[in-house]
């Protein structure tokens, strides 16, 4: 991604990637309780990258991509991502995947789709990348705003699943400080099947992390 980093450390990375993947085209459609939330909801659309981890021992961000997937009935959003990242820069297979990355046009809990896509890439492509500071786990993330400003809007949390831990995670900002709550667990009950059981308690890591 021109412009974006590099950084080193995930955390950095990340944060700063939630300004940046929100203040995309209608990646945003503001409050649900707005009047015009419903058109700004149909205009709206998802954008996803990849996080990664380079030989150079930097994070880096992909380029964005817009492709969703078809739904005729404008239930939901969806963005593919596409399983490897093409960087001329590294040898093939020298990348380590670290987080999927996209914007949620409202803060709405993690997808079945988005839980079932970051399974699949990890089993693909391992489910901890390995980095100078150690093992970092993979992750998909979904950021949101709260804003009711559209065009500028303010990057206010993002959601996560671990698919090592099992751990759905929510994570909010108010004035730089970030903070973070377990919202449930994912249960497989075989490779394709899962329930998730709701539950609520505060974890203490850093932005993306894990315990």
């Amino acid at each position: 991604m021109p412009g974006f980093g590099p950084f080193d450390s995930y955390s950095d990375a990340l944060i700063a990637a939630c300004p940046r993947i929100l203040s995309k085209p209608h990646a945003t459609a503001g409050r649900a309780q707005a009047q015009d939330f419903q058109l700004r909801w149909r205009v709206s659309r998802e954008y996803c990258a990849w996080l990664y981890y380079t030989p150079d021992h930097k994070y880096e961000m992909s380029m964005l991509t817009d492709q969703s997937r078809p739904d005729g009935l404008d239930r939901k959003k969806s963005c593919v991502l596409p399983f490897h990242v093409e960087d001329q820069r590294y040898p093939p297979g020298s990348l380590e995947y670290v987080f999927a990355l996209h914007n949620h046009p409202y803060a709405a809990r993690l997808s079945d789709d988005d839980i079932q896509s970051i399974v699949s890439k990890g089993r693909l492509h391992g489910f901890e990348a390995e980095t100078r500071e150690g093992k970092v786990k993979l992750a998909v993330i979904a950021f949101f705003s709260n804003s009711a400003d559209t065009e500028h809007p303010t990057c206010d949390g993002f959601f996560q699943y671990i698919p090592l831990t099992s751990q759905l995670l929510k994570w909010t900002q108010t004035q730089g400080e970030w903070r973070c709550q377990q919202t449930g667990t994912v249960r497989w009950l075989n490779e394709t099947d899962f329930r998730v059981e709701a539950h609520v308690a505060p974890c203490q890591m850093s932005p993306g992390g894990a315990p």
